[in-house]
């Protein structure tokens, strides 16, 4: 009798605990396998190498950061969508330690274009939600955008910003929130 992990979302769940336990570093095949008690050949069913086990893992992680408060906020104002989004991050990160420089590394490391895609698309995703509120934001000024300005550039400069402050471990992003309102509120 199998009394083992035998689904996909199981084995995320898995990996998603020995992601926010020991770090990503600590994902190989191995140890999911033995932590999912099953045979390694088992796991390699679901994915063919650490590589796509890995890719898994961090969109797996970035979901369930951003689904931790149940509910994605769309009605806020664009600097409250900043805040909103840094905070969530900001628990993701409690929950899972130096996942945020483990996955540029892991990201950076990866053989495959697939990981860099992943990670462009859940960057995209992060970005849509961001532009989404900075055009259903009634208080900004559309003047303030240019063809040199545009409203896409605007939201890769914040999210940038965002996720840097979040690397360098601050508290809070209250000076970038001030800028936003200063620029985009005239």
């Amino acid at each position: 009798m199998n009394t083992g992990v035998t689904s996909k979302e199981a084995i995320m769940q898995v990996c998603r605990s020995i992601a926010a336990e020991k770090g990503l570093s600590a994902l190989n095949m191995r140890a999911v396998a033995r932590e999912c008690h099953i045979a390694l050949g088992t796991l390699y069913n679901y994915y063919s190498d650490k590589d796509e086990l890995l890719i898994a893992t961090v969109e797996s992680v970035w979901k369930d950061m951003f689904h931790m408060n149940e509910r994605c906020e769309t009605a806020l104002s664009f600097p409250d969508y900043a805040a909103w989004l840094f905070e969530s991050i900001q628990r993701g990160a409690v929950k899972y330690p130096h996942f945020l420089t483990a996955h540029s590394i892991s990201i950076a490391k990866s053989k495959k274009g697939r990981a860099k895609s992943t990670m462009e698309h859940d960057l995209g995703h992060m970005k849509a939600g961001m532009l989404a509120a900075l055009l259903a934001d009634p208080a900004v000024d559309p003047g303030i955008f240019s063809p040199s300005f545009t409203r896409s550039d605007l939201v890769d400069f914040v999210l940038d910003n965002i996720l840097m402050l979040l690397v360098q471990g601050k508290a809070n992003c209250t000076a970038l929130l001030e800028l936003i309102r200063r620029v985009v509120y005239r």
